[in-house]
């Protein structure tokens, strides 16, 4: 399912798997006059591709190499340039398989070659795009800084956030928005919606105020597991849902864990 809307001058796509008339989970990408950001995820790669058909698309940014970004970069690689940072490109030469639950949910990316890679500053006609280097969610994230305008994936999410993936490092992630916070822009286009200049500081306090506790508690000799009921006493259903069917690849443990900087779980069940 696709939905399109304009915020201000940037047309907002947000997409997703339906699986009985209900979308699994959304995700956003953004056309801002003639460059789009991010692609989607590979279960929805034709809609996105059919959405734009038509329209004069100067080039692709892609943020990261998740399947939820990449969907239909082969589809635009057919029209324009594809630009990724150099690590993002390497892996999606030859992508990894994703568990089953994600296949459902976005989809096994493919095989994606010929990619340009980002440079510092881009110019397309009279747009000059900056590129910033932002790692945390994902090892090559970066954002791309336009005008009073910053596309930055999966870098900012919002106050809601109890889970992220194991693999994250939400320590760099703090350090990447700060980074990010130092360059004028009015809002953040992300891969869960459009967020304020003022909603980012307020995730980015979230965070800093939830390391704050973890290492309080954590000092105190307190377990993983009740630094992670102390800090999300109540759970949403759907938060318990995410755990159970990734196998804790998404899981409060994890952002506790991130957060105290030691190294993640396989299984969610090692102590620290």
């Amino acid at each position: 399912m696709l939905i399109s809307e304009m915020h201000g001058g940037v047309e907002a796509v947000k997409v997703g798997t339906e699986v009985n008339g209900r979308v699994l989970h959304w995700v956003y990408l953004y056309r801002y006059r003639n460059i789009l950001f991010d692609a989607g995820c590979p279960n929805v790669a034709k809609d996105v591709f059919e959405h734009f058909k038509g329209r004069e698309i100067k080039a692709l940014l892609i943020t990261h190499h998740h399947e939820d970004h990449v969907g239909a970069a082969n589809n635009f690689k057919k029209i324009t340039d594809v630009h990724a940072a150099e690590e993002t490109i390497e892996i999606l030469k030859n992508p990894p398989k994703i568990p089953e639950y994600r296949k459902i949910v976005w989809g096994q990316p493919e095989r994606i070659e010929g990619l340009e890679p980002i440079r510092k500053v881009m110019r397309f006609d009279d747009m000059e795009v900056r590129t910033i280097k932002t790692p945390g969610h994902s090892f090559d994230h970066v954002s791309y800084l336009v005008d009073d305008k910053i596309f930055c994936g999966d870098l900012v999410i919002n106050t809601s956030q109890m889970v992220c993936m194991r693999e994250e490092d939400l320590l760099k992630t703090i350090e990447s928005i700060e980074k990010i916070l130092k360059y004028d822009f009015s809002y953040a286009y992300t891969g869960v919606g459009v967020a304020s200049r003022d909603e980012v500081v307020e995730y980015l306090e979230y965070l800093k105020d939830l390391k704050d506790k973890a290492e309080r508690l954590y000092a105190e000799g307190k377990s993983i597991e009740e630094i992670v009921s102390a800090c999300f006493p109540r759970p949403s259903q759907k938060v318990i849902l995410m755990e159970f069917v990734s196998e804790k690849e998404w899981a409060r443990e994890n952002m506790i864990r991130s957060l105290l900087g030691l190294p993640g779980d396989s299984h969610g069940t090692k102590k620290a």
